[in-house]
């Protein structure tokens, strides 16, 4: 005879088999909702992201180690060399060590690359310190094929934040020192500061967006080459080009910043030709990635051209006296490539720093500075200058409109936060 005791217990049994499956189904609505409202997608995003926080958590780890093993025990290895081999114990994969640079001094710099992009694997182009090179797309570059004239190119900038700021740099490098007219972002009137109620060509807002993903990130991208066209532009009505980042193209000039100091959008009429030379270099720069999830593209701040220049100073590359490493009238290899014209993007080995050619010489590279209420700023110097007068370090200041053969751009890229 079943007892009530026996009873109960085949009930609390079947109620527990029921409640179990009602808990699966109720768990399998719930991560789909999630999934479906992107929720588990974001937080995958986040935990990508968190992916350099993390090497570089593990990197001030091991670098500890290491002045504690040179002080202890005379370990011989640099800072660079000792904390990659313990991070490469740790599990880290070299595809993330080729992203870290440890100096000796303690500072730890890593890039970070974004969707759409690739490291490349190329020797001399493969490491922070050289020069990380990253190619749009999701192919591997392991060698020096036609990769450099298919695809665009960046390299990363490694920034301390402490010193991300406008350089008046020493000897004749300003054109008339980095007085308070000068202002990045752009304030019509000296007198009024840039804010968002009057942010006149969208500045004040890009910049902001910018610093806030160099702080994030400790760096930024610079295109490889200046901008460059698929045809060549001459004087005479060029209107809009197709515009590249990549080795061996025709120089992207014949270019206006825009049609005025706040007018970013819209065609460049050329005064002095009387022609329509197409978009300026602001629009132009700020349309190559308008539709990218990771990166935003943006004609080049003065603060990072200068954060540029202290990345690549070295008893090579004089940033004050430019005439050994760029286009210049009197350097000695323009003449068996460019006599007196603007040479096509990456034409001389001898023409680059950290992978980033042309930053000296061939044509001035309009920049988002502008010099008081009438004057955007150009950079570097050009072609039919001397080196040594209008280094890479160089500003001068012109009429937004102006378009000549000697006037060019150069992107830059800030990764999204």
């Amino acid at each position: 005879m079943e007892t009530k005791n026996s009873q109960r217990e085949g009930i609390s049994l079947i109620v527990l088999v029921i409640t179990i499956i009602i808990m699966i189904i109720l768990a399998g609505a719930i991560i789909l909702t999630l999934n479906n409202s992107g929720i588990i997608g974001r937080a995958e995003e986040a935990r990508d992201k968190s992916d350099t926080s993390t090497l570089k958590e593990a990197a001030n780890i091991a670098y500890s180690e290491w002045t504690l093993a040179r002080q202890m025990d005379g370990e011989t290895k640099s800072a660079d060399a000792y904390v990659k081999d313990k991070l490469k114990d740790q599990g880290f994969s070299d595809e993330d060590l080729q992203l870290v640079y440890i100096e000796d001094t303690g500072k730890i710099l890593i890039a970070t690359v974004p969707e759409g992009f690739v490291a490349s694997d190329i020797e001399g182009e493969n490491t922070v310190a050289e020069g990380l090179v990253i190619y749009e797309g999701s192919e591997k570059v392991s060698t020096d094929t036609d990769a450099k004239t298919t695809r665009n190119q960046f390299v990363w900038v490694p920034v301390d934040i402490s010193e991300f700021e406008r350089t008046a740099w020493s000897n004749n490098a300003p054109a008339s020192g980095l007085s308070s007219i000068f202002t990045e972002p752009y304030s019509y009137s000296t007198d009024i500061g840039i804010s968002e109620v009057n942010d006149l060509t969208g500045e004040y807002a890009e910049y902001k967006a910018m610093k806030a993903s160099v702080e994030k990130y400790g760096g930024f991208y610079i295109g490889r080459y200046e901008a460059g066209s698929e045809t060549e532009r001459t004087n005479v009505a060029n209107g809009t080009t197709n515009m590249v980042a990549k080795k061996d193209a025709y120089v992207y000039n014949y270019v206006g910043w825009g049609q005025d100091m706040s007018t970013t959008e819209g065609d460049v009429y050329d005064w002095d030709y009387n022609l329509n030379q197409g978009k300026g270099a602001v629009e132009l720069s700020r349309n190559l990635y308008k539709d990218s999830d990771s990166v935003k593209s943006t004609l080049i701040y003065s603060v990072q051209w200068d954060a540029v220049l202290r990345f690549i100073a070295d008893s090579e590359h004089n940033v004050t006296d430019s005439t050994s490493w760029g286009n210049y009238y009197n350097n000695p290899d323009r003449t068996s490539v460019s006599p007196n014209i603007p040479a096509k993007t990456g034409a001389h080995e001898n023409w680059k720093a950290k992978n980033i050619y042309d930053l000296a010489g061939n044509v001035w590279e309009w920049t988002m500075e502008a010099d008081s209420s009438i004057f955007r700023v150009g950079r570097g110097g050009s072609y039919s200058r001397y080196g040594s007068n209008y280094p890479a370090s160089y500003r001068t200041y012109v009429s937004p409109s102006w378009c000549v053969s000697s006037a060019g751009f150069r992107l830059a890229l800030y990764v999204i936060v």
